[in-house]
């Protein structure tokens, strides 16, 4: 399964790199997602990865203390937004959600480039590497990583030519079915049942 950080600060800073702390409802996301998925609601998680910036290693942190499992960090799925001076802030300089996505679709978010087809084989590499670290017929794993990562392996998934972006809530889990001969199938997308408003 993968599973969007919590909510993290906005930052703004141009003098050094934008990795924010989560905020505090943030930590409390992080927690009813430690809870939720305690109770094993689609199985027992048997592995727990995440990427290497703050918001989601502190949204994997709960886990790890709740499910009894360390968790190994990936920088191959960090967001777009690494090594960019801000987060959080880009979407509202927009005039429409819809002139934003369309931006990010083609590799930009206000003055902040990336390459897209750079970034899903960066992504597609690293969730295929903790798949078949993970391999097993009742193993699942929780892999906490971004909005981005997301719509990254779904796109490669559904064999959609050009990558595309979905905005995934806080914490929310989509879940993948991966077989071991290379079989994968997208079960849900975006579940949120467990994220207090």
């Amino acid at each position: 399964m993968l599973i969007r950080h919590a909510r993290p600060h906005h930052v703004t800073d141009p003098t050094r790199v934008a990795d924010p702390d989560l905020t505090p409802e943030g930590e409390r996301q992080a927690q009813d997602l430690a809870d939720f998925l305690t109770a094993a609601p689609h199985g027992v998680v048997t592995s727990l990865f995440a990427s290497t910036m703050q918001r989601a290693v502190q949204t994997a942190t709960p886990l790890e203390k709740a499910l009894g499992l360390p968790f190994d960090t990936d920088p191959r799925i960090v967001e777009v937004d690494s090594g960019w001076t801000s987060y959080g802030v880009g979407l509202d300089t927009y005039p429409s959600r819809r002139a934003a996505w369309d931006d990010m679709n083609r590799g930009r978010l206000g003055d902040n480039v990336f390459d897209p087809n750079e970034f899903s084989a960066r992504v597609v590499a690293g969730l295929e590497d903790m798949i078949a670290r993970d391999s097993g017929n009742d193993s699942i794993a929780a892999v906490v990583c971004h909005g981005g990562v997301i719509s990254a392996y779904l796109a490669h998934i559904l064999k959609i030519p050009r990558m595309f972006f979905v905005d995934t809530a806080y914490t929310s889990i989509t879940r993948i079915n991966a077989d071991a001969d290379g079989y994968r199938e997208v079960i849900s997308v975006n579940e949120a049942t467990h994220v207090r408003p």
